[in-house]
């Protein structure tokens, strides 16, 4: 069995006897000149890689101009400073174009394998490494680690023909999982395709074989069973907004809170608020803004949305909290009466409800949902006790639903922290490649 020693940082942990820990600066070259070019291909990092931006549809941060962007080439390793906590923000170019001088552009020097480093790099994310480096107004804001910080961290650096044979059995061993990763995603698209369907099949068309359809006599659905109603949102519900708050006025703790985030983040189901969700502020709002309180059975709706598809998102207030705000660029959906209207929080994730919603907004980069807009919004309804049967229904059969997707979602994500530990025990030569 091989020597092993102490690299003397704890994240690291023990390293191979014959392996050096130099700095980066030693390692890598960082490249840091503009680019200068008057149509250059416009490169953007995210976590699944560097990807060429398509500029000509206007999404996201569009630049005055690129010519001090920073040019990229093949084989460089792209890093963000800027972003310490959610996942591992670095990865090799495979592409050339230019990239905005935020992020750090490094070049390996002769002698060290890009790929390897790829890797080594990726664990200083994943183990809040790079987090404990960084510095900044707090920790959620503009949390960054400076480039003499960069250029001056500790790099394992083994022999160069080990770089290579880790990065290439990691290449190897990465892909496999990655292929298992995508078949177990693209089997949770199929199922939340299927419960899609099951929602707008049920809330559409009711529970009932033997139901007559009559004409519906507005835009989105053709017809209705014959016993069902239409009525615009304004008859069922009073409008008022949110907390007049951003960000920085939430709290560690107080009084809960729903804003525009939470309503379009991805753990929101739309029908029942998960812990997750909650937020909090100060409890003097309670005192000035009581209007901004919710009850059982209103919905928060986001009024802004970056994308179509995020238009109609909202929160069904599905239990008696004793106090919970909605927060930031929210709608309040005043319940008028006191029945559960449970039925429509499965109505309002239909894409089709929601076209209505998506032919009225207007917006570019940010589409506004108002007040205005949504009042005009109808609304399909059925008889009281058939809504109660459509929600029992839809309770059973999404919650057995969910079951399989949480079951899906374990896997993957047992999948990824193997990924990350086998990648750590390579990496740190843990793990003797052969």
């Amino acid at each position: 069995m091989r020597g092993m020693k102490d690299s003397n940082y704890s994240w690291l942990g023990v390293i191979p006897q014959e392996w050096e820990i130099k700095r980066v600066k030693y390692v890598f070259d960082r490249k840091n000149e503009k680019a200068k070019q008057e149509k250059p291909s416009i490169l953007s990092l995210a976590r699944s890689g560097v990807k060429i931006r398509d500029i000509s549809n206007n999404e996201g941060q569009i630049a005055e101009s690129y010519y001090n962007y920073n040019p990229v080439e093949i084989d460089d390793l792209l890093i963000n400073p800027m972003d310490l906590y959610s996942g591992a923000n670095c990865s090799i170019s495979h592409v050339e174009g230019v990239i905005s001088p935020a992020y750090i552009n490094l070049r390996t020097k002769v002698g060290y394998n890009p790929r390897y480093y790829d890797y080594y790099f990726k664990i200083q994310y994943w183990s809040m490494a790079f987090f404990s480096h960084g510095k900044g107004v707090s920790f959620e804001n503009r949390w960054t680690l400076n480039t003499e910080t960069l250029m001056n961290y500790p790099v394992i650096c083994p022999p160069h023909d080990v770089q290579i044979k880790i990065a290439n059995y990691l290449d190897d061993k990465c892909k496999k999982i990655n292929k298992m990763i995508a078949k177990e995603q693209e089997e949770i698209e199929k199922v939340q395709e299927y419960k899609q369907s099951i929602i707008t099949e049920t809330v559409t068309k009711g529970i009932y074989d033997t139901e007559k359809y009559k004409k519906s006599e507005i835009e989105w659905i053709k017809e209705i069973p014959e016993k069902w109603k239409v009525r615009k949102l304004k008859y069922l519900f009073k409008f008022v907004k949110g907390l007049p708050i951003t960000k920085d006025d939430l709290k560690e703790s107080g009084v809960p809170v729903i804003s525009y985030g939470q309503i379009h983040s991805k753990l929101n189901d739309g029908v029942n608020i998960r812990p997750e969700l909650i937020r909090y502020v100060d409890k003097n709002y309670i005192k000035t803004n009581m209007n901004s309180l919710v009850k059982e059975n209103d919905f928060i709706f986001a009024d802004t949305s970056e994308d179509l598809e995020g238009c109609g998102n909202c929160v069904f207030i599905d239990d008696d909290y004793d106090y919970l705000f909605a927060g930031y660029h929210t709608i309040i959906f005043d319940n008028k009466s006191k029945e559960n209207n449970k039925y429509f929080a499965y109505l309002f994730k239909t894409n089709l409800w929601r076209s209505q919603i998506r032919l009225r907004v207007s917006g570019i980069k940010l589409f506004s949902i108002t007040q205005k807009i949504l009042k005009e919004i109808t609304l399909i309804i059925p008889t009281r006790n058939e809504q109660e049967k459509i929600i029992e229904l839809l309770d059973a059969r999404c919650s057995k639903i969910e079951i399989l997707i949480n079951d899906k979602k374990n896997i993957i994500e047992k999948l990824q922290e193997y990924k990350k530990s086998l990648i750590y025990e390579c990496v740190t030569g843990k793990k003797e490649i052969r």
